[in-house]
């Protein structure tokens, strides 16, 4: 692997064997950050570890797309430790909105024709916008030392003003889901870890995109997206680079 000029990492083709080499050790590295999320969150009963779990883990996967591989283990703990009231602070409105989806989901058999309809139809949009929501907050809170209602603010404006990101998101989010379930023993090696790592990826390349003082504003990859996902103007409010 090569680091790029803005912090970024690319694969070199050293011949197929490096290659091959360089994405297995990806590969382990998203099975060992996938692990200490199961682990997180069970070491805080789901409830209160699956939010800190998240954000540990998307900080991993963050040094991870910048090019370090090691430490991933001591940067989960520290992170895990460190930001665990401030996750699950970040992660409450979700946790609440996922009550009420899944209230919504368990009154669905209940309705008739039009109501069952719009239900469904509410429950899918508002789970899609809680799911793009809290993709931005990961990231956003792991790139950037603000409050938790500044973290918040910007995260909900973020995919509202990145159409072209959020709707490439939810596609590609949508197919590691079919994956995921026609392969199910892919779950607890790599499933959450991936989903966290692809989704991170389109909030850190347009956070890169849209703020000159970003880690990997000048990263080329940061260059096309900025190309490819428009428009060019950024939230307001935006929280000062970490």
């Amino acid at each position: 692997m090569d680091r790029l000029e803005g912090g970024g990492v690319v694969i070199a083709e050293y011949g197929w064997t490096g290659r091959v080499m360089a994405w297995l050790r990806v590969v382990s590295a998203l099975i060992v950050v996938n692990l200490l999320f199961v682990a997180g969150t069970l070491v805080g009963l789901v409830v209160l570890g699956a939010a800190p779990a998240a954000l540990a883990a998307t900080a991993c996967l963050t040094r991870l797309r910048d090019g370090v591989e090691t430490g991933l283990v001591r940067e989960f703990a520290a992170v895990y430790r460190a930001q665990f009231w401030r996750a699950n602070l970040i992660g409450l409105p979700f946790a609440l909105v996922a009550v009420l989806l899944a209230a919504d989901t368990m009154v669905l058999p209940a309705l008739d024709g039009l109501a069952a309809a719009a239900l469904a139809g509410f429950t899918w949009v508002a789970g899609a916008a809680a799911l793009l929501v809290f993709a931005c907050a990961l990231t956003v809170a792991v790139r950037y030392d603000e409050i938790v209602g500044a973290v918040l603010r910007y995260s909900v404006v973020l995919p509202f003003l990145s159409p072209v990101m959020s709707l490439a998101m939810l596609v590609t989010l949508g197919v590691v889901g079919v994956a995921l379930t026609l392969l199910p023993m892919l779950v607890p090696l790599v499933g959450f870890a991936v989903v966290l790592f692809v989704a991170g990826w389109f909030v850190d390349h347009r956070l890169a995109a849209l703020d000159p003082e970003h880690p990997r504003a000048g990263d080329r990859h940061a260059a096309d997206a900025s190309a490819a996902i428009d428009p060019d103007t950024t939230p307001a409010g935006a929280p000062a680079v970490r």
